[in-house]
């Protein structure tokens, strides 16, 4: 269960990160007259110092309201919240090509924030309750535009997938069952089951490999 919550983690992440783009165009005139127009794809802004701090206090505040911990528990859980934020932000410009990388990397930062909770959390049963509820404080949850969450909502009981096209021209398919494919822009595929975190890579050119 754990590794299904990671990759779905990281599944969200994608799609949202998808929706958070613009397209600028910017048309200039040269001295002889010719009209150029250029297109450029810009980030908004979910993942800025000051998005990940925002987010951060939304979420830990929204922890310990639930949890009920005092102000230096939650102060230490939003530092917690920033350092993953800041993170994901590295990874969203480092792997903005290489959707299989992204989706390995995504499930490091959130193993990374589990265990560092596990150092907040002393108490067992309050690192239980944490850990029953993690998805509830993921970043997609807490983007500020909520109209860039449109396609990536996997609230509805009865959808049966969720999916979402990348910039690069990867796509990225979340299933009813927590079963994540992902296909890069070169035909490389990726399969994560949602019931025990199997990951299966089939390369375009290449043998499949199986991960446990």
């Amino acid at each position: 269960m754990k590794k299904t919550l990671l990759i779905l983690s990281a599944a969200a992440a994608f799609m949202t990160a998808s929706c958070s783009e613009n397209k600028t165009a910017e048309t200039t005139t040269s001295a002889d007259g010719t009209t150029t127009t250029t297109t450029t794809t810009t980030a908004q802004t979910a993942y800025t110092p000051e998005a990940i701090e925002r987010r951060a206090d939304r979420i830990a505040a929204d922890m310990a309201a639930k949890m009920k911990f005092d102000d230096a528990t939650r102060t230490k859980i939003r530092t917690a919240y920033v350092t993953r934020g800041q993170r994901i932000a590295e990874l969203q410009t480092k792997y903005a090509t290489d959707t299989v990388g992204m989706a390995a990397a995504m499930q490091g930062v959130y193993t990374d924030t589990d265990t560092e909770m596990k150092t907040i959390f002393t108490d067992p049963t309050q690192y239980s309750a944490y850990e029953s509820s993690r998805t509830d404080y993921m970043e997609d949850r807490y983007m500020e535009d909520d109209s860039n969450m449109a396609t990536s909502d996997m609230s509805s009981a009865d959808a049966s997938a969720s999916s979402a096209e990348m910039g690069d021209g990867s796509k990225v398919k979340v299933k009813a069952d927590g079963d994540v494919k992902i296909k890069d822009a070169e035909g490389n595929k990726m399969k994560m089951d949602g019931d025990d975190g199997t990951v299966k890579m089939k390369p375009e050119e290449g043998d499949k490999s199986v991960i446990k």
